[in-house]
């Protein structure tokens, strides 16, 4: 499966003009899943993060994957 970029996430925020965007893909050729968020602001960015945590510990995620923080914070 092709990797979903963050770019794809930004890209329905500028559309759609969303401060905080969350995308949850699923490929069922290999059965994996994807959370990717993005946030038009850095606070935006965190929340955007916090949810996609939350979602993926929701859905089953490792414990270790569900703390992601957004790359603009580091």
């Amino acid at each position: 499966m092709k990797k979903l970029p963050i770019k794809a996430a930004k890209e329905v925020s500028k559309k759609y003009n969303q401060d905080q965007v969350i995308l949850v893909t699923f490929d069922r050729t290999d059965g994996l899943t994807h959370v990717v968020t993005y946030g038009k602001t850095l606070k935006d960015c965190e929340e955007a993060a916090i949810g996609g945590n939350l979602i993926k510990k929701f859905i089953g995620f490792p414990e270790n994957l569900c703390n992601s923080k957004p790359r603009r914070s580091k």
